[in-house]
């Protein structure tokens, strides 16, 4: 049997695994929003993806819940890898089409990864999984002697994925992959733009921290998102800012629960 058959055979199955990986998506970076949004107004800390992971294991009854995100995770992953190896959306083989399917295996394999790290934590491993046996790629990139260049091509992709995400929020590009309901247009369009845009805005921040060196990476960590975070803290009023970003990505939260309602699933 062809894997296109073997597609439609499951379409079904695979829709609904698809929008659970939206929806496990959304959960995390609501969780991050909010302890960014909570940190501008206490001493508390800002969080990445896997602090977000971690928090949903502390919960009550939070091993079930892990579980699940798990599978949504993975099934995301997934998600991700046939949008780009099968080409649904039809971005098709010119330059910006490769760029962006490009982008959508990158996607995959950071939620693969997240994936991983959450199952290992749910399976009793997390401390081995989030140790600093497992150098970040900058840092063992610097180890071998060709790190400034991998620091200044990864700061480089960084700063097109985060323009991408502004442009695609402030024109709206997500509307022609999605049915939204005209009584639910007037706040479901805003709210995804401004998480676009949020999201955009982090990603061309850590793309500066990269570029001019103002992360450490010589301790095995490679900056993230809690990085670009904890960097807009001190700036000046960089509690408004902070807060306004944590807003942001709550919004781009809600912008993936919106894709797991209303985003169509095309699989031929």
């Amino acid at each position: 049997m062809s894997a296109t058959e073997v597609i439609r055979r499951h379409g079904d199955h695979i829709e609904r695994a698809a929008r659970a990986g939206y929806i496990a998506r959304g959960i995390v970076f609501v969780i991050i929003g909010y302890f960014a949004f909570k940190a501008a107004y206490s001493t508390g800390r800002t969080m990445d993806s896997k602090d977000a992971i971690s928090f949903v294991f502390g919960t009550v009854g939070g091993q079930i819940l892990l579980v699940a995100l798990v599978a949504a995770l993975a099934a995301f992953a997934a998600w991700r890898f046939l949008q780009a190896i099968r080409d649904v959306d039809r971005h098709g083989t010119g330059v910006k089409g490769v760029a962006v399917r490009t982008g959508l295996v990158g996607s995959g394999i950071s939620y693969a990864a997240l994936a991983f790290f959450a199952g290992a934590l749910a399976w009793g491993a997390g401390s081995a999984s989030e140790g600093g046996t497992t150098k970040g790629w900058i840092a063992m990139a610097y180890e071998a002697g060709w790190g400034q260049a991998f620091t200044y091509t990864v700061a480089a992709l960084l700063v097109v994925v985060g323009a991408a995400h502004v442009f695609k929020g402030v024109g709206a590009g997500f509307e022609k992959y999605m049915t939204i309901p005209a009584d639910k247009k007037a706040w479901v369009k805003p709210v995804c733009q401004f998480g676009l845009v949020a999201r955009g805005f982090t990603y061309l921040l850590l793309a500066y921290l990269l570029g001019t060196g103002a992360a450490s990476y010589g301790d095995g960590e490679t900056p993230g998102l809690e990085t670009a975070l904890d960097a807009m803290s001190a700036w000046p009023y960089g509690w408004l800012f902070l807060a306004a970003t944590g807003i942001g990505l709550i919004a781009f939260g809600l912008y993936a629960f919106a894709e797991a309602r209303y985003r169509r699933i095309r699989l031929d």
